[in-house]
């Protein structure tokens, strides 16, 4: 039986090929996904290893002690005692020592603008005083050794142009200027640690002046020669029971697994579409051997006549599964291999900060791959090898008809399974919707419950298949004649097969149309939520609020003396206690108060138009808010003492940007004597051009190199790029899955094509033009395409809407239909599935007529 087995691979060689590209790309995706996780951790581990080169003990502060540093004001209170380096050093077993500080330090460029990172200021570090525990390397000049010297990181100094022997101008915590000669240039190797960050390395004495260091962020510490630095760990811990102390191993790791933790969801998503490209091959697989049973009934009935037993047959058409499955393992390993490459290198080129390594491949991949190619092949083909076995000997003295009708008792269990499947499905996303409070839990609830409903739809698909292919082949029918009612047929004739041909596709293109709805809702509402809460042009903020720094109020009084600009409003935050809960409090300057209220807040109680003293605002999305109606008195106190009791006088549905209660000016100011502005929002005046207002706006702003400019057409642009390559990143790996289902499609027709052979030939016989039997064979395949697109579409667009409408649980959510895009699959589909078909529809034209009557 073994011998004929592999004798049945060899024939079947070309029709089971396809079968092997669909799980060569499911598993692929499935072993890129994991070859580009162990790459990335490999790059992490190797990132750090300068910054914990020769550390073999680190000493930062323990996390208790930075939980309950202030919020707000004092940096240095999360900082060490510089007695720390002192008392390790003093630790027997310890080599060396040495103290690292690590602080804000706005850097100015040639032309006095900010060099920093998306509006944030560079940083300091402390130059070290042990070369071997610095966490960089000098590349030119030297380290810094006065307070007015300072040395720069390579790749600042290089899109900067500055050079050793330039002046550099830094500003200190109250935004003095301040200069600083240039003494060297330092390069943190391959680690991007720093990368996109402006680094200034200065002495220590240097770093309490500018960046106002009063302690170290972290002290390391190296090992004598023999001294094991888990057992030198343990002494630190003991000598210095305040701190937190770990080993240097350890150290390392933490680092590398911190920055891993922040790219795991990006691998968790990769791997769920992996997933979908397994299920995907799946359907295709099951449906390639279903078709090759049949095909080879007879064959398999006369080896029962011969003597071959049930499990024999079984045996057979499983080892054949393997055998397709474990090729395809094989070369998807070989394409995982490329696919994580090629992921890591676009991650790489995308984000900065990723590190350059070669590819990792450990054995996790490999294993996986193989077992997930034989278990999803095995799995597929376990229904068709079933069946094998019901073949009966005196099939083989008798032409069994290839395709047969689903008894009434299979269609009333079809229908059954298909109702109970829905009604779990339905169920999941009922409670899902009605979930309040938990986005996350009941958007997961709504996914779960689609998906559960779709595997209902895929269960009942061969009961509507045939009357809705039918209904749309009746105008092709009408137009195009005799091939187009002959591929109506066709397609109809047999409808769990069609049913199982488009299941693929119908999964593929509904989960494409569903993220598809669910991204361009989230643009739609991003828009709407900018024009509602900043009905501005400009929002100016510090980049430096890591020393308290706001914006001061005279840039909110010169920008009122501007011609150009109209509304000019200041915005203020505080912390204070609502009825024993802290919460963020904000308020906005009367002459800008339009701007934050009527429109820009959706009233449910109450009137936000005079909000007068001892009066407050509240947001129903904060918590202290359930429960509070208009004309309730709450009781606010800040942390220093102050406070007072204050009335609602209006509800505002949604969340804000700026606290989760407002308080009239002179409240405010009650509260907070001295205070800066956190935000100041321009508008320009009618009939100015963005130009001229963005020109008066930076005027002003010069002046402070510190503020930062953000304009609504930036913000509105940046989003809509940033939504523009996540769909084109959701198309790109869900075109995946479409891929395999048109690899079925193209499979399904072959199969179909040979199982066809005397009947093509038949109708060839009576008429039928070589052109009109291509014709047939590709509208059959044409009306598979858009039978499976239209029910993904459908299904698809339903719990597109239903997901985002429980997505944005407290927003105003426009639920947005991508009409053009959605069309845009639709049409996408039917050309691939013609395409698809191109081949085998050549294939069946070319054939002989007299062969193909012959009796094989």
């Amino acid at each position: 039986m073994l011998k004929t087995t592999l004798a049945g691979l060899r024939a079947h060689t070309l029709r089971l090929l396809a079968t092997a590209l669909a799980i060569v790309l499911g598993v692929g995706f499935i072993a890129g996904t994991l070859i580009f996780n162990d790459t990335i951790k490999a790059a992490m581990y190797d990132e750090y290893a300068r910054t914990a080169r020769n550390v073999d003990v680190s000493i930062t502060l323990p996390d208790s002690a930075q939980a309950r540093a202030p919020q707000a004001g004092s940096p240095q209170a999360m900082e060490l005692p510089l007695s720390t380096l002192d008392n390790v050093r003093r630790v027997p077993g310890v080599a060396l020592a040495d103290g690292r500080m690590h602080e804000t330090l706005p850097l100015l460029n040639k032309k006095g603008k900010l060099v920093g990172n998306d509006g944030k200021p560079g940083i300091a570090l402390s130059a070290g005083t042990v070369p071997a525990l610095r966490p960089y390397d000098v590349t030119k000049g030297r380290v810094p050794a006065g307070v007015t010297e300072a040395a720069l990181d390579a790749d600042t100094a290089a899109h900067t142009g500055y050079a050793v022997g330039d002046t550099l101008t830094v500003l200190d915590t109250k935004q003095v200027r301040h200069t600083v000669t240039l003494v060297g240039i330092v390069s943190f190797g391959d680690s991007k640690q720093y990368a996109g960050e402006a680094v200034v390395i200065l002495t220590q004495d240097a770093m309490a002046r500018l960046a106002g260091a009063t302690g170290y962020s972290q002290v390391v510490a190296k090992a004598a020669p023999g001294q094991d630095q888990w057992l030198l760990t343990r002494k630190v811990r003991a000598a210095l029971p305040e701190v937190r102390a770990v080993a240097g191993a350890q150290y390392r790791d933490n680092l590398a697994n911190d920055a891993i933790n922040q790219l795991s969801q990006f691998t968790e998503v990769l791997l769920i579409f992996a997933i979908i490209a397994c299920v995907v091959s799946a359907f295709v697989i099951y449906n390639t051997f279903n078709i090759l049973i049949v095909q080879r009934m007879r064959d398999m009935a006369l080896l029962r006549c011969v003597g071959a037993s049930r499990g024999q047959l079984f045996g057979s058409v499983l080892l054949e599964s393997v055998a397709v499955g474990l090729a395809g393992g094989v070369l998807g390993i070989g394409l995982g291999a490329l696919l994580g490459y090629g992921l890591f290198r676009g991650l790489g080129a995308v984000d900065e900060s990723l590190p350059s390594h070669a590819v990792v491949l450990t054995p996790t991949p490999i294993v996986v791959a193989l077992l997930v190619g034989v278990v999803v092949t095995a799995a597929s083909a376990l229904i068709p090898a079933v069946r094998a076995t019901r073949v009966p000997p005196l099939a083989a003295l008798q032409v069994a008809p290839l395709a047969t009708a689903s008894p009434g008792r299979r269609r009333v269990l079809r229908i059954a399974a298909a109702v109970l499947v829905a009604a779990a499905g339905t169920a999941l996303t009922v409670a899902g919707s009605r979930t309040s409070g938990d986005a996350q839990t009941a958007t997961l609830a709504v996914v779960a419950g689609g998906l559960v409903n779709f595997l209902a739809v895929l269960i009942a698909s061969p009961l509507f298949v045939g009357p809705l292919t039918a209904a749309l082949g009746w105008l092709p029918g009408r137009l195009f004649g005799t091939p187009a009612r002959l591929a109506a047929a066709n397609a109809r004739r047999n409808p769990g097969r069609t049913a199982a041909t488009t299941a693929a596709l119908m999964i593929g293109v509904g989960l494409m149309s569903a993220a598809t709805v669910a991204i361009t809702t989230v643009r739609t509402t991003a828009n709407d939520q900018l024009n509602t809460h900043y009905p501005i042009d400009y929002m100016l903020r510090s980049s430096d609020p890591d020393h308290g720094s706001g914006v001061p109020t005279e840039v909110a009084r010169r920008l009122r003396d501007r011609p150009e600009l109209g509304t000019v409003a200041e915005i203020r935050l505080g912390q204070v206690t609502l009825d024993g809960t802290r919460l963020d409090v904000g308020s906005v300057d009367p002459s800008g108060q339009a701007l934050l209220t009527g429109a820009a807040m959706p009233v449910v109680a109450g009137s936000t138009a005079h909000l007068g003293r001892g009066s407050i605002i509240l947001f129903t999305s904060a918590p202290d808010a359930k429960g509070k109606k208009v004309g309730d008195t709450v009781t606010l106190s800040t942390g220093d003492g102050r406070g007072g009791r204050f009335t609602v006088a209006a509800l505002v549905s949604g969340e804000s940007q700026f606290g989760v209660a407002l308080l009239a000016w002179s409240d405010f100011a009650t509260l907070y004597p001295a205070s800066t502005d956190d935000t100041v929002l321009v508008k320009a005046a009618p009939g100015v051009s963005p130009a001229s207002s963005q020109a008066a706006v930076e005027s002003v702003t010069d002046d402070y190199p510190v503020i930062s400019v953000a304009s609504l057409a930036e913000w509105r642009s940046e989003i809509n790029q940033s939504v523009d390559s996540l769909i084109a990143a959701v198309a790109a790996l869900l075109g995946i899955a479409v891929v395999i289902a048109l690899i079925g499609i193209m499979n399904t027709l072959s199969l179909s094509v040979f199982e066809r052979t005397r009947e093509s030939a038949m109708i060839r016989a009576l008429g039928l033009t070589r052109g009109q039997l291509r014709a047939t064979l590709l509208i059959e395949a044409l009306l598979m395409g858009v039978v499976g697109a239209i029910v993904g579409l459908s299904f698809g667009l339903l719990y597109g809407w239903a997901t985002t409408r429980v997505m944005f649980t407290g927003f105003a959510a426009e639920v947005t239909v991508p009409v053009g895009q959605l069309l845009g699959y639709l049409a996408i589909a039917a050309v691939a599935a013609v395409a698809a078909a191109v081949l085998p529809a050549r294939r069946a034209a070319r054939a002989s007529i007299v062969s193909a009557m012959a009796e094989t």
